[in-house]
């Protein structure tokens, strides 16, 4: 009797583990585990079906106890990936985010001040899910293997807990699946802490680097025609199907960058063409391979890597299978040429002696010689690598990866510094003064690498103009070099560029000419533009600060004509959009294209910030996070919208 008393109660001790345990899995060879079917108890010799997963290990470390759980969880996925590529067939593309740093939109839709470990799991059959990995549950580094097992194989054809390694046999992972609630909870936590930051101040942070100054209006590029161009299956450009792109992923010795585009967009088609010519142009680097995967003819590949239609011209760079970035942008086959070769340089790059870094401060880089001074390079000094300043400054280089030049030296005596030096700027060199933190790195960083004066000669990005909160003072010049100097001159006085962004063009433009009615023989015109009208003087014989203060009301001088007004319509095409189409002729060819009305330049409001940042978020507004979100951001997203709108 003694014995059926203890029997039962060691009974209802185990039933009561069962139901209120957090979802144990334990590693066994001789049954069946957690999703596993029937099949999977087939003979040895059955080669298991190839398929693809798509995961994101997203955290934020509050602690020391977290980042070290964080670094074990990052090694064994890249552990996991390498064995279950060879043993099972299954492919696994992840991407590590830490949202500690700050920056990316995906980091909005989890706790903004909490820590946590989660594993996001994409599949093209059973969507995607977000998984819990409990530090105070998975405290060993088998316990987390067999978590992320656990994870995997719920996204999985067939079980992967068999593949476990031998010291996990008699350990126990832990994870939890978060719920539709428990995501939209955090969302609603965190609108109350996004309405806060909605009235902070606008960001100084600016979103376009050096070589993103004139990106092509995809809205004109949809309106043109391209006939597909032709890959032979030897040529530069690698046409990838889903076993080619696993196998060329995980090669050790090159990076990897990959097109995805599709037949049925007009702005994908324009990318593939640039990206041929830029194949060709680098052919001959040994360390760079480039491919493109036709989402036409491979939907599940495309699925299986996360691409939405809204990425039908993205390419993605990898290495050793890691993601490392994206571009999202579109110029012209050299601008996607110096991006992989400064993705392909490194994130930054160490200079050895004194002599390599006085090259860097004139803009000469070794790797980029044959392109000539480089148009800004920022260079810190550290005493080591193990210094908070240079653990900043990596990160820093880390989020701006292949957009922008950073360069370092070690000098253990001296104090830490970061300048950014740009040869071609009237002030060529500006000191960072401040602490090191990364909003503060980041602001420096992308206000001081542009120039003071844009270049509109061959086009411009569209938010940099349309979507300024800054009014425009253009200056066609047609290389008359007095007016040039006054003009940059004044425009790099401070009191200027705080309310004013300014372009010059130093070449006739015949359909901008006719879009403001009037003759190339009125250069050199200054003009103001703002979000109703554009004021113009003609043959302008001297630009002053007068000028400015008077608000282009009348010339400096009696006998100069006043400034003639231009009404801005949104019925009509922004004048400054023939800039856009002859840049976009230029490239591609000349087409006859009808231009269609534009939002003319408006001021947006405080919290605005640029949509297109490579994920990251400097700006903090919610409305990019939003059109990150729909752009592909995070895809857990789209397993949480459908319920959502039920949930709040």
């Amino acid at each position: 009797m003694l014995f059926l008393d203890r029997f039962g109660i060691i009974l209802i001790i185990s039933v009561f583990v069962a139901v209120f345990s957090q979802c144990p899995y334990k590693h066994s060879n001789s049954q069946l585990i957690g999703n596993d079917e029937e099949e999977d108890a087939n003979p040895p010799g059955l080669k298991p079906e190839a398929h693809f997963i798509q995961t994101t290990f997203i955290h934020r470390d509050k602690s020391d106890d977290d980042f070290k759980f964080t670094q074990i969880t990052i090694d064994l996925i890249n552990t996991l990936r390498q064995r279950l590529k060879v043993q099972t067939k299954v492919t696994i593309d992840n991407e590590n985010i830490d949202c500690e740093d700050g920056g990316f939109v995906t980091c909005k839709e989890y706790p903004l001040n909490e820590a946590y470990h989660f594993f996001i799991v994409e599949d093209p059959t059973n969507g995607a899910a977000v998984y819990s990995l409990d530090r105070q549950h998975n405290t060993s580094p088998e316990k987390i293997e067999l978590a992320l097992l656990d994870a995997l194989s719920r996204h999985s054809k067939h079980s992967l807990m068999p593949y476990a390694s031998e010291k996990c046999e008699h350990e126990v992972g832990f994870v939890r699946e978060l719920t539709p609630k428990d995501l939209a909870k955090f969302i609603r936590e965190n609108q109350k802490t996004s309405a806060n930051i909605a009235k902070a101040s606008p960001s100084s942070i600016y979103t376009r680097s050096p070589t993103e100054l004139n990106l092509i209006n995809e809205q004109i590029l949809e309106m043109r025609v391209l006939e597909e161009p032709k890959i032979e299956a030897d040529a530069a450009l690698k046409i990838f199907s889903g076993d080619e792109l696993n196998n060329a992923l995980e090669n050790e010795e090159k990076y990897v960058f990959v097109l995805f585009w599709t037949r049925v967009n007009s702005p994908s088609l324009h990318s593939l063409h640039l990206w041929k010519q830029a194949a060709e142009n680098l052919s001959k680097n040994e360390n760079v391979l480039l491919g493109s995967v036709g989402c036409h003819d491979e939907g599940d590949v495309c699925r299986a890597f996360g691409i939405t239609h809204h990425d039908k011209h993205t390419i993605f760079a990898y290495k050793n299978g890691q993601k490392l970035t994206a571009q999202y942008n579109m110029r012209d086959a050299e601008f996607y040429v110096e991006w992989v070769r400064m993705v392909a340089a490194g994130s930054m790059l160490k200079a050895e002696d004194e002599e390599k870094l006085k090259d860097a401060r004139k803009g000469f880089l070794d790797g980029f010689l044959d392109m000539g001074q480089r148009k800004a390079v920022t260079i810190g000094i550290f005493q080591s690598e193990d210094s908070k300043e240079f653990k900043s400054f990596n990160k820093i280089a880390t989020i701006l990866y292949g957009r922008y030049h950073f360069v370092y030296s070690i000098k253990s005596m001296a104090p830490p510094s970061l300048t950014t030096f740009r040869p071609y700027e009237k002030m060529r060199r500006l000191d960072y003064n401040g602490d090191f933190d990364i909003p503060s790195l980041v602001r420096h960083i992308t206000q001081g690498s542009n120039p003071t004066v844009l270049n509109l000669s061959q086009g411009f990005t569209s938010d940099i103009v349309y979507h300024s909160p800054k009014d425009l003072i253009l200056l066609i010049h047609n290389e008359d070099r007095d007016r040039k100097t006054e003009f940059f001159d004044l425009a790099a006085k401070k009191e200027n560029s705080i309310h004013y962004n300014f372009g010059h063009i130093d070449r006739h433009l015949d359909k901008f000419f006719n879009a403001i009615e009037l003759n190339s023989d009125a250069v050199p015109l200054l003009c103001l533009f703002t979000s109703k009208e554009a004021r113009c003087l003609k043959n302008v014989k001297k630009i002053t600060q007068k000028i400015f203060e008077n608000g282009f009301e009348n010339a400096e001088k009696e006998e100069e004509a006043e400034a003639i007004i231009i009404e801005l319509s949104h019925k009509k095409p922004h004048p400054l959009k023939t800039l856009q189409l002859e840049h976009i002729n230029s490239i591609f060819g000349e087409q006859d294209i009808e231009l269609l009305p534009d939002p003319i330049i408006a001021k947006l409001p405080q919290n605005y910030g640029h949509q297109n940042v490579h994920s990251w978020d400097f700006a903090g507004d919610k409305q990019s996070a939003g059109g990150a979100a729909a752009a592909g951001g995070c895809p857990m997203m789209a397993h949480l919208n459908p319920q959502l709108k039920d949930e709040l």
